[in-house]
């Protein structure tokens, strides 16, 4: 009479246990190794190669996200290959990137009255912004410069008549996208910032945004894994 074979439950219980982990994490690696560690089932690694390959392969077939990139899929904050960076533009916001460390000019002062606050300012853009807040215009400090130094006239002069017109504007709700469409298009480095009727906010540069871009990457780059 024919005896019926033993089978060893521990075994498959381990082998079931890397399986479901394997499966619902999208991670056999992770599945194998973890539940090896865990239970000492060292002498099984083939076997649990196998059955962490198969359901990874089935899951990964059937759902598209594992247990913990769902959520952010579903709220659109995960960040994917097929579209990485529209998926990051979409997730900034420019307030988050909004740059105010600048010297605001009055549209009354000239360069005499503020060559002080112009030679000791770190940026290379002044605003030119009304007692109301609204955004004038803009001048650089090459030609503030020249006229400190007596090359060009314009050192009584007030910002108003020296006021330079930027390549484009940004308005403060405006998508990053749109964004650094305007700065490709006419190859600018920086936009002033607006808001509402129209008043001056800041300046966005793409400093800011690849560093900030560079932040967004780093925080979810083990999604992408």
């Amino acid at each position: 009479m024919d005896t019926l074979a033993e089978l060893n439950v521990p075994n498959f219980v381990v082998a079931g246990m890397a399986g479901v982990l394997s499966g619902i994490m999208h991670a056999p690696l992770t599945g194998m190794f973890l539940i090896a560690e865990v239970t000492g089932g060292y002498t099984l690694m083939v076997p649990l190669m196998l059955v962490c390959s198969i359901s990874y392969l089935i899951n990964r077939t059937m759902l598209k996200h594992s247990i913990y990139t769902k959520v952010l899929a579903e709220s659109g904050d995960l960040i994917s290959y097929e579209d990485k960076d529209r998926s990051v533009l979409s997730m900034m916001r420019i307030k988050y990137v909004l740059e105010t460390n600048f010297v605001i000019l009055r549209p009354d002062e000239t360069p005499k009255s503020r060559q002080h606050d112009i030679i000791h300012s770190k940026r290379n853009i002044f605003p030119i912004v009304s007692h109301d807040g609204k955004f004038i215009g803009l001048v650089n400090s090459e030609y503030l410069f020249s006229i400190l130094l007596g090359e060009l006239d314009g050192l009584d002069t007030a910002f108003e008549k020296l006021a330079q017109k930027p390549n484009d504007i940004v308005v403060i709700h405006e998508s990053m996208e749109s964004v650094m469409s305007k700065m490709n298009k006419e190859d600018t480095w920086i936009l002033p910032v607006l808001g509402p009727e129209p008043k001056y906010l800041g300046f966005v540069s793409k400093s800011s945004v690849f560093n900030k871009y560079r932040a967004l990457l780093i925080r979810q780059g083990h999604y992408l894994e």
